[in-house]
């Protein structure tokens, strides 16, 4: 259902749609990294901060000096085996409201009015609630606060409203609560997710689509859970840690899965390719804009969960590197963007 869904949403295919082949392709020019004699204070490689992320997503300790043993290498090939090649089931994820693919046409044509939409919203008080909570964000800077549904839809317009939908539909990919470990990875994995999304369009703005950036970043953890449901299930290694090499090799399981998702879900093009992008680890670095925007925007998020998490210095920031793509400034602005956006929503 959720694969007709997108299909519907972005079109019979996610790549060959006539639309997609008459637009011309962005580019966006590439900060200029200046090279420096000492990073700044506080700067994390961005390695080092996709470890310390997946070991607070998967409940992990410090990591262990030294390659893979024995027993990752079995636990990493059970992963392997389970989510290899195209096998990742979609009909596994949660369904979708009824309301929603319904709602989501709607808001492809620009002769839909308000009225008509709030009627097909007020169908699913979930989604009621959502959307008026969105339209009461004080970083909307709203003159009154919100409390019918016209005026909400107004505010937020169509694409405010396509991200309200999209956040109501992933949410339940990212967060579960099947044991204590599953529930606290859900928030960790949700509070990347939101941030992710912001984080792309900050980096993006003017030079790729604003949905898409914030679906990619959305859509960036999709694969996470499964992942860390498998792992539980055929059982961690029996040693209090883990080494660097099994926490990335975990990180790219996550990662390819996601782009796996994207793709069964028939996201739109340049989506697929900034996810595919970031799942190659023979790729010298991101080659879109939205590539490079999206790897970028991973990290910040990340940083930025595990500052609020306390479980980095509060003063940490993203080492910018050329396969990134931006300055250290431009990396810091997008930081203070993400902490103005919390503390707005607090």
């Amino acid at each position: 259902m959720i694969g007709r869904f997108f299909r519907k949403w972005f079109g019979a295919t996610g790549s060959n749609t006539r639309n997609e082949r008459e637009r011309p392709p962005l580019s966006m020019p590439v900060a200029s990294i200046e090279p420096t004699a000492a990073p700044p204070a506080g700067a994390l490689d961005p390695d080092e901060v996709e470890d310390r992320f997946y070991r607070l997503v998967f409940g992990f300790g410090p990591s262990r000096e030294g390659g893979l043993s024995p027993a990752e290498q079995a636990t990493l090939r059970r992963v392997r085996d389970a989510f290899g090649g195209e096998r990742f089931d979609v009909g596994s994820l949660p369904r979708l409201p009824a309301v929603v693919p319904q709602l989501m046409r709607s808001l492809r044509s620009d002769d839909v009015d308000s009225r008509t939409l709030a009627e097909q919203i007020a169908r699913d008080t979930v989604l009621v609630g959502e959307v008026i909570r969105a339209a009461n964000s004080a970083y909307l800077s709203a003159a009154r606060p919100v409390s019918g549904l016209p005026q909400a839809i107004t505010l937020l317009g169509h694409d405010g409203l396509r991200r309200v939908v999209m956040q109501m539909v992933m949410r339940p990919i990212l967060r579960a609560d099947e044991n204590e470990l599953t529930r606290q990875a859900g928030e960790r994995l949700w509070e990347h997710a939101e941030r992710c999304a912001h984080a792309c369009i900050f980096l993006s703005q003017g030079v790729c689509d604003s949905f898409e950036a914030f679906l990619a970043g959305l859509a960036s953890q999709t694969g996470a859970q499964a992942i860390l449901r498998e792992v539980l299930r055929t059982g961690l290694p029996d040693t209090p840690d883990y080494s660097a090499p099994f926490v990335a090799a975990l990180g790219q399981q996550v990662e390819r899965l996601s782009l796996h998702a994207a793709r069964h879900w028939s996201f739109p093009s340049r989506v697929v390719q900034a996810l595919a992008e970031r799942a190659d680890p023979a790729d010298a670095g991101a080659r879109t804009p939205l590539g490079r925007a999206l790897l970028a925007s991973s990290r910040l998020a990340m940083l930025d969960v595990m500052v609020e998490r306390g479980t980095v210095d509060a003063d940490a920031v993203l080492l910018a590197t050329p396969p990134q793509g931006f300055s250290q400034e431009r990396l810091l602005a997008c930081r203070d963007d993400l902490r103005a956006r919390a503390t707005a929503d607090a």
